[in-house]
């Protein structure tokens, strides 16, 4: 019992007492008995790096983009075009660019860049969270890769060992599983959690859209 006891410990299967790690030192008829230690199974925790960053709010994005804050930015645009939401499109329209020529402290052209700024902003926050979902899909991979992998060498360590390290196996097989499982849910919450970022982005950008919709000018006009 003593040699499997160590085998177990090497293997870094069980956890000993002070008492029992000495115990456990093999002597000389039982270093014989003794086979590879299997590899260690990776921790069964998500990788920081892949965790998806929820509810960010559009001003930090904007910041971290290197958008400087305009005199006068699209959504205050947006809130005045809400105002007048009664009035047809064009209507709205040709009040909205009243007010810029009546008011030299802002311009609708300004809006305009404003609106196409954050929209590439959101665009590319959106591909950082999918490029975090892909880093996590391939992580995961890996992570399962290595746990089947201890597994198999774990199997064939203890099925050379006698049949007291049967309860062993089955429990080393279905924390193996149970790993993989914790894993696989963590890489479900990380797409959750992008594709209701992802969402809330497509939002933004479809109100966004408004601006350029409207007032960008034509490409070659003057």
């Amino acid at each position: 019992m003593k040699g499997i006891m160590n085998l177990l410990a090497r293997a870094r299967l069980v956890e000993l007492s002070d008492d029992e790690r000495l115990a456990a030192e093999p002597g000389p008829d039982d270093v014989a008995t003794l086979v590879a230690a299997p590899p260690q199974p990776p921790p069964d925790l998500p990788p920081d790096d892949c965790a998806i960053e929820q509810d960010r709010s559009f001003e930090a994005i904007f910041s971290a983009a290197g958008i400087a804050p305009a005199s006068f930015p699209a959504e205050k645009l947006l809130r005045l075009l809400d105002g007048l939401r009664a009035m047809d499109g064009a209507t709205r329209k040709t009040a909205v660019l009243a007010m810029d020529a009546a008011d030299d402290n802002w311009q609708v052209a300004d809006c305009v860049v404003d609106a196409q700024s954050k929209i590439a902003a959101l665009e590319g926050h959106k591909r950082h969270l999918a490029a975090q979902v892909m880093g996590a899909e391939q992580q995961t991979e890996t992570r399962i890769a290595e746990i089947k992998t201890a597994l198999e060498s774990a199997t064939t360590s203890i099925r050379q060992q006698i049949s007291e390290l049967e309860q062993l196996l089955e429990r080393e097989v279905t924390k193996a599983a149970q790993a993989s499982t914790n894993l696989e849910a963590d890489l479900r919450g990380a797409r959750e959690a992008a594709a209701r970022e992802a969402r809330r982005m497509d939002g933004e950008i479809e109100r966004l859209r408004e601006i350029p919709a409207q007032f960008a000018t034509p490409h070659g006009a003057t």
